[in-house]
């Protein structure tokens, strides 16, 4: 079994425990004294208590906000919201997750030798699991592997909510519980509609925020705007929700999961916990999916069409070469066009036996 995996046993305690000690000191910072928080209020109206210096690191270095800064800020809200029509209540689907990721992502300010500065780029290189373990009605639980940057921490926990989830119970009871028709809305439901949420700290302290103004947020909401960490508003998942996104999207095994679960549901209310022998023979039989952003997948599907239609071309019947016609039939036929033989004559001659080169030689 993978080191990092753990127990399926206890997963949604200690997922509950991570995100509680999440809500828990962000409600005591925003009650310090000296909390530098800067919340929604305080960013439309430009106003805080006189003994507050908030900075930001918006123009690269850390500096003290002024109403330029705030004029930024809330239009940076703006074009977030705006993208792929968030907000909306519908949530954002797995595959605008991984394009936006790597349309405007929020690059990591330390530099590595392989080249790996964005959250895509890490899911990629060290995010190589992601499980699905247990699911509660509409939300899904996932584990996957951490990348190795916090002490002591082998594993995250990614709760995906999935927006489809009684329209697909609809549809199911529809057609009377039929086999094809669960696995037909169990594909809809995981490439429709989705809110998300991580117990990592990139996801906490850089990303929330977004998720949260967008509307595709699924824990707690935050309302500190992310002045340090990312004023630009850049990025919208962690390394850890895109691998999520990844096999969520793409992986029969967690099409089979959510087949599981919907067949299980009574009064919209279903409750699926894999055992550890399933997680652990999920691991170790498949290989990780590749993340790929939609023009990957175009550019990949054309090379494929091209190797096809090569392959094609290379197998079909090659055209004969026109076969040579022999000089004396040649002779024959100007005779005919001349009028120095007619057709009667020619049939007659070959009546007698004689080849071409005869009647050719006779027509002279």
């Amino acid at each position: 079994m993978a080191d990092w995996f753990g127990k399926v046993k206890g997963h949604v305690g200690e997922a509950n425990r991570r995100f509680d000690a999440d809500a828990k000191q962000r409600a005591e910072a925003e009650a310090a004294a000296k909390s530098t928080i800067l919340t929604d209020k305080m960013l439309q109206s430009g106003q805080w208590d006189s003994g507050k210096v908030l900075f930001t690191t918006l123009n690269g270095g850390v500096t003290q906000i002024t109403a330029n800064e705030l004029a930024t800020f809330r239009h940076n809200m703006q074009i977030a919201k705006k993208q792929a029509g968030f907000a909306t209540g519908k949530g954002i689907t797995a595959r605008q997750v991984i394009d936006l990721a790597s349309a405007k992502p929020l690059v990591y300010l330390s530099d590595r030798s392989d080249g790996a500065r964005s959250d895509i780029d890490r899911a990629r290189k060290e995010i190589t699991m992601g499980v699905p373990v247990s699911a509660l009605h509409d939300s899904v639980r996932f584990i996957t592997n951490a990348g190795g940057s916090t002490p002591g921490v082998t594993r995250h926990h990614v709760t995906i909510q999935l927006m489809e989830f009684r329209n697909a119970v609809d549809a199911i009871i529809a057609s009377g519980g039929d086999s094809a028709a669960v696995r037909r809305e169990a594909n809809k439901m995981r490439k429709g509609g989705l809110k998300f949420d991580c117990s990592c700290d990139r996801h906490r302290y850089f990303l929330r925020y977004v998720a949260t103004i967008g509307g595709f947020n699924a824990g707690r909401d935050e309302t500190g705007f992310p002045k340090i960490r990312n004023p630009g508003l850049k990025g919208v998942a962690c390394k850890h929700v895109l691998r999520v996104m990844t096999e969520l999207e793409s992986s029969n095994s967690v099409l089979r999961f959510l087949e599981r679960h919907l067949q299980g549901v009574s009064a919209y209310k279903a409750n699926t916990t894999v055992k550890q022998t399933e997680a652990e023979e999920a691991i170790q039989s498949k290989a990780p999916a590749r993340i790929k952003t939609s023009e990957q997948r175009k550019a990949e599907a054309a090379k494929a069409r091209d190797r096809r239609a090569s392959k094609r071309a290379a197998s079909a019947p090659k055209a004969r070469p026109p076969k040579k016609i022999d000089p004396y039939t040649r002779r024959i036929e100007s005779a005919l066009k001349g009028g120095s033989l007619t057709p009667d004559q020619v049939s007659q001659m070959r009546s007698w036996g004689w080849n071409d080169r005869r009647i050719a030689n006779a027509a002279e």
